[in-house]
């Protein structure tokens, strides 16, 4: 069985595709076929599979790790649908808890903490250009890997979204130490939605890319095959 996690808001981490569906079914949280999606998006063996042997053998494989599926017709069609309309990138992206321990450029964290307590340099936009800030806690660098933090606050629309302290995250990884330069070439890294950097449309050599959005239990990490 192939372990499942997908950023979720409530439960995004499962033994199998089987227990994610049957727990998806429950909620009536997947008519919408948008957790089947990022499933499919987020877990390196269902992206491998799709690029290798195509939509409908994917679909395949689905349907038999999830038996249930077979009664959500409509379900499938929308994924089926959404997958068609997509030019998967060569890279990997995989979801992860953000306590998880993650391997990137051969060194392994300990979870999220673990990167933002290494950061060496760190930047937000503000009137198009970006604007350098030293971590409040004297960063301690790993020899062999270097981070760097581009990051962008909530939106405020009233008084009560002043005291919101969150933002959404994305984190460059070098084997050198960060320079303003790097950040500068990560920054033009297109930002959509909740300023999320981990996409189907990033340049090969900005990664690895890892993406927390601010809230939740869950994390994007962007890297070569």
């Amino acid at each position: 069985m192939t372990k499942i996690c997908f950023p979720s808001y409530w439960k995004g981490e499962f033994a199998s595709l089987a227990d994610a569906v049957k727990y998806l079914y429950r909620k009536k949280s997947a008519i919408s076929g948008y957790e089947l999606w990022e499933i499919v998006l987020y877990n390196v063996c269902y992206r491998n599979h799709l690029r290798q042997f195509g939509l409908d053998s994917l679909i395949d494989r689905l349907v038999e790790e999830a038996p249930l599926l077979k009664k959500c017709e409509v379900l499938v069609r929308r994924l089926r649908e959404r997958l068609a309309k997509i030019k998967l990138a060569d890279y990997d992206i995989q979801c992860y808890n953000i306590r998880d321990q993650i391997t990137i450029l051969g060194h392994t964290f300990d979870g999220l903490k673990d990167v933002r307590r290494h950061m060496e340099l760190a930047a937000y936009e503000l009137f198009g250009e970006l604007h350098y800030v030293v971590p409040k806690r004297k960063a301690r660098p790993y020899n062999d890997v270097h981070i760097g933090h581009l990051y962008d606050t909530y939106p405020v629309f009233d008084c009560w979204d002043y005291a919101d302290d969150r933002t959404f995250q994305n984190y460059i990884f070098r084997t050198a130490p960060i320079t303003e330069e790097d950040m500068k070439e990560s920054f033009r890294t297109f930002h959509g939605l909740k300023f999320c950097m981990v996409h189907e449309h990033i340049p090969e050599e900005r990664l690895p890319i890892l993406y927390y959005s601010g809230d939740g239990k869950y994390m994007l990490l962007a890297t070569k095959s």
